[in-house]
């Protein structure tokens, strides 16, 4: 089992040969990955890497779901169901009537038709058993101040949850705020502008603080999409209610069209981005977190999210987002549902199978609980980015990507990604600051295994094609 002990490629170029005489080709040269074990980029605090567990999904509540949470290495779980949140009520766990349910319905979004599957405490229960942490969205759109502190009331002063990361609302600034072609999102207050929000939000923070002191409450930021009205939102409620919270969440989807431009956003677009919320959010409040509440590849199902590539990305993407300013990311999601379209192909953004048919009712989905290749890039995400670890330089070239840690047991990681699908790569791993024995363990998956192999010994000198390989030193 693996316990709780990214960066992609910079093009889709192949690894190449060069011909000798005779037209044998010579073998490429060596990728030469090197680690400064003495350059820290950032400890990674509790609760780093996480996923979302969509409420209205009832499949957290299988009997090997546990065993899964802890396999993978998952140390943070969010109690969210998406637009879902800012209809529900976690006393009874019923849902208020959508406000906005004629916009909504007419986008295909029936959000009263999901129902949530398991209560607050079963929830609770999970992250209990599995040692996770708790992120819990609060109902900002139906929902009221009063309602929020009952809540952080009753988790942690009368069941003793110690749930500490609370957030005010789901994507509130899909609500409509934005304009009519971006309001996904319940929202029945009258005022839907951010500056009713973060006003709000206020309200929400005081009354939530007074039930707890101790707990960190945190407001819903757009991601700064150069050329969208998402900055605007994003300043005004920094501007507002900036100084009064003590994390903002945001959902990063890169909107990737091809395999290639997803493996290439953890090297460009990523940092990029981080760097733009980084500074936005500093600005108002230096000493505000960063939660990457949501990401995926891609948010609506398609072949892509259980893909190979898939697994490739999931790492490569997470560890780009903590290296550059995040504090936590949470996957969406533990469990979805299996969809799509026969036109567009049939996907599921679960980590794990929930044995559902699609909606259109033509393509039964793998059985539940079955682990999709995404998984298995968790499992080496969960390995490396332990609770405690110090992410370190690290750097490659051509297909191959790297990433290492400083670990709490005196072990060095280093994650090795070669993100060419038909070519293995040879590496040549450099390690400076960190004197290693010779031997190593070494934790591999690939396109052609659908799984993790773990071997004994030297460092590896070749990287299988489309794969990622976890290298444990120790001193």
């Amino acid at each position: 089992m693996l316990k709780s002990s990214y960066a992609a490629a910079l093009s889709s170029m192949l690894v190449g040969t060069v011909s000798l005489p005779g037209g044998a080709p010579a073998p490429a040269p060596a990728v030469h990955v090197t680690v400064s074990a003495d350059h820290v980029i950032t400890r990674l605090t509790d609760g780093a890497v996480g996923v979302n567990t969509a409420i209205w999904n009832p499949d957290l509540l299988d009997r090997p779901t546990d065993r899964l949470i802890r396999d993978a290495g998952i140390q943070t779980l969010a109690f969210d169901g998406g637009g879902v949140s800012d209809l529900y009520h976690w006393r009874t766990g019923e849902l208020s009537p959508d406000p906005q349910a004629a916009v909504h319905d007419a986008q295909g979004l029936d959000y009263e038709d999901l129902k949530p599957q398991f209560s607050f405490d079963q929830f609770a229960a999970t992250a209990r058993a599995t040692g996770s942490k708790m992120l819990v969205h609060v109902d900002y759109g139906t929902g009221t101040p009063q309602e929020a502190a009952d809540w952080v009331r009753y988790a942690n002063k009368i069941r003793h949850y110690g749930v500490q990361e609370w957030a005010i609302g789901e994507e509130t600034y899909f609500n409509g705020a934005l304009g009519a072609g971006l309001n996904t999102e319940p929202d029945g207050h009258a005022d839907k502008s951010a500056q009713a929000y973060a006003t709000n939000s206020l309200a929400f923070i005081k009354a939530m603080k007074a039930a707890d002191p101790g707990i960190r409450v945190g407001l819903e930021l757009a991601a700064p999409i150069p050329g969208t009205p998402m900055p605007d939102w994003d300043k005004t409620v920094l501007q507002v209610a900036g100084s009064a919270a003590d994390f903002v969440d945001v959902h990063y989807y890169t909107g990737a069209q091809t395999d290639d431009a997803l493996l290439a956003s953890p090297q460009t677009a990523i940092p990029k981005g981080m760097s733009a919320l980084s500074s936005l959010v500093a600005s108002y409040n230096p000493k505000l977190k960063i939660d990457i509440g949501e990401t995926n590849s891609f948010y609506r199902q398609a072949p892509q999210q259980i893909s190979p590539t898939n697994a490739l990305y999931l790492p490569e993407s997470v560890l780009a987002m903590l290296e550059n300013g995040a504090s936590e990311v949470d996957w969406w999601a533990l469990y979805n549902k299996w969809g799509g379209s026969a036109e567009n192909g049939y996907g599921d953004l679960g980590l794990l199978a929930s044995g559902n048919v699609s909606d259109d009712g033509k393509s039964q989905g793998p059985g539940a609980d079955t682990k999709f290749d995404p998984y298995y890039g968790m499992q080496l995400l969960g390995a490396l980015a332990r609770p405690g670890a110090k992410l370190v330089t690290a750097t490659a070239g051509g297909t191959v990507v790297a990433h290492a840690a400083l670990l709490p047991d005196s072990e060095l990681g280093v994650l090795l990604a070669n993100n060419d699908p038909g070519h293995a790569a040879p590496v040549d791993l450099r390690v400076a600051g960190f004197h290693a024995r010779s031997e190593a363990t070494i934790l591999t998956c690939s396109a052609a295994t659908h799984g993790i192999t773990v071997t004994h010994g030297t460092v590896p000198k070749t990287l299988p094609p489309y794969s990622l390989t976890l290298v444990l030193l120790q001193r």
